[in-house]
């Protein structure tokens, strides 16, 4: 049996029904480069559940997973996900080949930054589709990510904007609010269009130390913003009367 397993934004949000799980398996990894904990360890997992967990990369999973997904025919595996089970895309996947090579699994969701967007005073029904915004490289600058806000901001919807993580890099690299807001500045400047978002910024969210910031210029001058993490940023769509009140009272 291969479990798919979100253990939430930080050490305590992990199920019941997670530990169960992790307890039962013969070998436990962890999925560690799509998100990281705002709060808490994963050693914290380790004493909860009694199992060693192995940290698992980019490749590790992309590409040198096959052995251990076949193992789980005849063993238990578990792979742990910072946040929910299948936000990823290479999580969906590893649905897929469980299914082509007859291996048994299950998938038990968990807490993810999708779960706190409420918290906001945002409608949870008015948000368009969620994007990735990414660092800008060499000879890599996307910009689909900035056309879907656009396109949620026609429609009157809020954006959801997951910010990069480049957790196999040394150092790592984790994308904050003010260099996602001066990508889309470029990318406007880039196409001679001025751009009129509304910006919420989240920080470490479901931690003690969690904040919500409205505001350009309160989120770029913000004195935690290169110490709390992970960062998700929120380009506002058309407000109701309830929402306002909400962001004029409470930041």
């Amino acid at each position: 049996m291969l479990y798919l397993i979100g253990i939430g934004l930080n050490s305590k949000q992990i199920s019941l029904e997670a530990i169960e799980a992790i307890k039962s398996s013969d070998s436990v990894f962890l999925e560690g480069y799509t998100s990281e904990y705002s709060q808490g360890t994963i050693n914290e997992i380790e004493e909860l559940v009694g199992k060693k967990v192995i940290l698992l990369g980019r490749k590790g999973v992309e590409e040198k997973f096959d052995s251990v997904l076949l193992s789980a025919k005849s063993n238990n595996i578990a792979l742990l996900i910072i946040g929910n089970a299948l936000t990823a895309t290479t999580h969906i996947q590893l649905l897929i080949d469980s299914k082509e090579n007859d291996v048994k699994y299950k998938v038990i969701p968990g807490i993810s930054i999708t779960n706190t967007i409420a918290e906001t005073g945002l409608d949870e029904y008015k948000f368009g589709r969620t994007v990735t915004i990414c660092y800008h490289q060499e000879n890599f600058e996307p910009e689909t990510f900035f056309d879907q806000i656009l396109e949620n901001q026609k429609i009157g919807l809020h954006t959801l904007c997951l910010l990069d993580i480049k957790k196999d890099e040394n150092p790592k690299r984790l994308m904050n609010c003010k260099e996602a807001i001066e990508i889309l500045e470029k990318i406007s400047n880039k196409r001679n269009q001025k751009n009129n978002f509304e910006y919420l910024g989240l920080f470490a969210m479901s931690s003690l130390k969690q904040k919500i910031i409205f505001g350009k210029e309160k989120i770029i001058s913000f004195k935690e913003i290169y110490d709390l993490f992970p960062q998700s940023l929120i380009i506002l769509g058309k407000t109701n009367a309830k929402e306002k009140e909400f962001l004029e009272k409470m930041y």
